[in-house]
């Protein structure tokens, strides 16, 4: 076999690979798997030389070339090798339960075998007891013990059984779900320790509030308050989409450069890449523009990236720039037709969107998809009309809103503004929502008064970002499932 071929195996994975793989990459096991890895004349799916394990997935030809698939693992006990084998199937619908025998195969001891492989073979050679007769069987079964993660080291061991020998835990609790709460544990820590160095303080701020989020596209979760109102305020209370307001109301008193690391809601936003509930990461700047805002931002997910041993360059690029290369027009400009005519080959609902409908529509259904996965993609300074809660600067052709959106591959994963600090410009614009929404046929939602007369005291200037934890761990977990990287998703809350 040649290297080429090995590697057109890789880029013409199956579904099953893909998914199995998106599960074992980047040590998400304690040890690193190589794919369609070559040894001597023979590819196999998935191989970690430090653990000496082969991991094949057969499809349903293997059915009649069971005789040929035992030899090949006869062959490869004979060199020292361990060779789990599933079925495509099982890796589908039965992720959960493949990776937890994976694990459970890494878990066995590798002593020294005396008959080594070929020289030309990478890694040492290590020889284990043999695979029972079931050693074509796709699920093995699994020892009654659970993972604990030795963090100095990133490698998982056996813990004790119970005193009644068995496993401890839930329905639910996998090795692999065990390892994606880890994740998140360090990535606390590191965001932490991430802004301890600079210098900026951790804050806590209300989920509840009497006032909305009067954004069109974002749906707020409501409650109702039973007890005793003192001071006479609603009683219903929205759950909020965001801690800025808070934030910024924390700004405003003085409290200088200060962060949020906690969940917020959604109503409406639920799948694989959304979970109405989620964790934010928001910070605030005094004193920043935009532009270095986007820089700090940028370190602090190549620092994440880099701790999982993944290297990302960082692409810059304006927003109108950015649309005049891909499409040769001007996004602040251009007309309704224009913009549709690159989305002609969508089923697009046209009477319901608006002009900025259009230019998102662009972002994420043309543009996006090509950001290179490796590449952290900052675009900056987008139209007023989407100026949000950002500073409007420039006038006529030349106004821009001080926005940057900052993708890693083609997921967004944070949003950041040189904030507006004019409080009747910001009535306004909360105004101006709820009048789309009333167009829409939505329900009008409260104003923030808090924060209104916060900005009225004096918001000093600052930048701030918001930016989606999950979206990130979901890119050192190397998935699309928003599942993968929670405790128990909406559907198992």
């Amino acid at each position: 076999m040649t290297t080429d071929f090995s590697k057109r195996l890789r880029q013409e994975q199956t579904d099953a690979e893909a998914r199995l793989w998106s599960r074992i990459r980047n040590q998400q096991l304690g040890v690193k798997f190589r794919r369609q890895h070559r040894l001597g004349g023979y590819i196999a799916d998935f191989y970690c030389a430090e653990s000496l394990l082969i991991v094949e997935l057969d499809g349903g030809q293997h059915q009649i070339e069971a005789a040929r698939d035992a030899q090949r693992t006869v062959d490869r006990e004979a060199f020292g090798l361990r060779v789990l084998r599933f079925w495509n199937h099982d890796a589908l619908a039965r992720t959960d339960e493949v990776v937890q025998a994976i694990w459970a195969a890494l878990q066995e001891p590798v002593p020294p075998h005396p008959n080594p492989l070929p020289r030309q073979r990478r890694g040492r050679g290590g020889r284990v007891s043999a695979q029972t007769d079931d050693s074509l069987s796709r699920v093995p079964e699994i020892a009654h013990t659970v993972t604990q993660l030795n963090l100095a080291t990133s490698r998982f061991s056996p813990s004790p059984p119970s005193p009644t020998g068995e496993r401890v835990g839930v329905r639910g609790a996998l090795p692999s779900h065990r390892t994606s709460l880890i994740l998140r544990a360090n990535a606390y820590r590191r965001i932490r320790e991430f802004f301890a160095e600079r210098g900026v303080l951790e804050v806590e701020t209300p989920i509840f509030s009497a006032g909305a989020n009067t954004e069109p596209n974002i749906e707020s979760f409501s409650v109702r308050f039973s007890g005793p109102l003192p001071d006479g305020g609603p009683r219903e209370r929205w759950m909020r989409t965001s801690p800025e307001f808070a934030l910024k109301r924390l700004l405003a008193e003085g409290v200088g450069d200060c962060y949020e690391l906690g969940r917020v809601f959604r109503d409406g936003e639920a799948g694989r890449r959304h979970n109405p509930e989620f964790t934010m990461l928001e910070w605030y700047r005094l004193g920043w523009t935009h532009r270095e805002l986007a820089e700090e931002t940028a370190d602090l997910v190549r620092a994440l990236m880099a701790d999982a041993g993944l290297a990302l360059e960082v692409h810059r690029i304006e927003y109108r720039a950015l649309y005049r290369e891909a499409f040769g027009f001007d996004p602040f400009t251009a007309d309704v037709e224009t913009l549709r005519a690159p989305l002609s080959g969508l089923d697009i609902r046209s009477h319901e969107l608006s002009r900025d409908d259009w230019l998102d529509l662009l972002m994420t259904h043309r543009l996006q998809s090509g950001f290179p996965k490796d590449r952290l993609t900052v675009v900056f300074d987008f139209p007023p009309s989407q100026c949000a809660l950002a500073r409007v600067t420039g006038q006529g052709a030349d106004a821009v809103a001080e926005r940057f959106e900052l993708y890693l591959g083609d997921k967004e994963l944070a949003n950041g503004y040189h904030e507006l600090t004019d409080a009747g410009e910001q009535r306004g614009r909360f105004e101006n929502d709820n009048r789309r929404r009333r167009a829409r046929g939505q329900r009008e939602l409260p104003i923030d008064a808090q924060l209104i007369s916060a900005l009225e005291h004096g918001l000093p200037d600052c930048a701030g970002v918001a930016l989606g934890v999950e979206r990130l761990l979901m890119a050192l977990a190397g998935t699309d499932d928003i599942a993968e990287v929670l405790a128990f998703a909406f559907d198992r809350a």
